[in-house]
């Protein structure tokens, strides 16, 4: 699929709405025999303004699959500046929607990997989803210690731990920049 993308903030920012999203992440996850990482990033004004001096934040957005618009300010500034984006559409709500549209489907289960928080919150996050979505299947979780990212070691036991289980969507939860920087450097060993 394509997609109109509009450039805003010196971000070319998908012109999709949550269905849209949604659906391209289906695609991706049910393409048959691809096994190429395909990560989505969700700038909201704080990313605008962290990628005008973060050049691994740059490089990330260049490499993202897809980008969409977090923030109701970017929505906003994309109709002022008469570069309509449909609506605001966070990593935060299209997880959620993702695993709706596979429960509610006809498609075989969705394989999911937890990575980040606090020590357990993937754990009870895990649990909730198993209660909330029957055919999302939780196949792991991890919480990388602090300063993970500055350790080669820690970064291949994580790489390790997603390969073992094979999922097919990763939920990154790491904080930003730490999370687009670490999932862009790793991208290829992602499967």
């Amino acid at each position: 699929m394509s997609y109109l993308k509009q450039q805003l903030f010196g971000i070319e920012i998908d012109a999709m709405n949550m269905d849209q999203a949604v659906e391209q992440v289906r695609q991706w996850v049910l393409a048959p025999g691809d096994l190429t990482c395909q990560f989505v990033v969700t700038p909201n004004v704080d990313h605008a303004v962290l990628l005008q001096e973060h050049e691994g934040l740059r490089q990330a957005y260049e490499s993202a699959g897809m980008i969409l618009a977090d923030g109701h300010p970017i929505i906003w500034a994309s109709r002022l500046l008469r570069k309509p984006l449909p609506e605001r559409v966070p990593g935060s709500e299209l997880v959620p929607c993702l695993f709706d549209a596979f429960n509610q489907g006809n498609d075989r289960p969705l394989r999911v990997f937890l990575l980040g928080a606090a020590e357990g919150v993937a754990d009870r996050a895990a649990n909730n989803m198993a209660a909330q979505w029957p055919t999302v299947e939780t196949v792991g979780t991890y919480s990388p210690p602090m300063g993970f990212e500055k350790d080669a070691a820690q970064s291949q036991e994580i790489l390790d731990r997603i390969a073992a289980v094979q999922p097919d969507v990763v939920v990154v939860g790491l904080g930003a920049p730490k999370q687009e920087v670490w999932v862009n450097r790793h991208r290829d060993q992602i499967q």
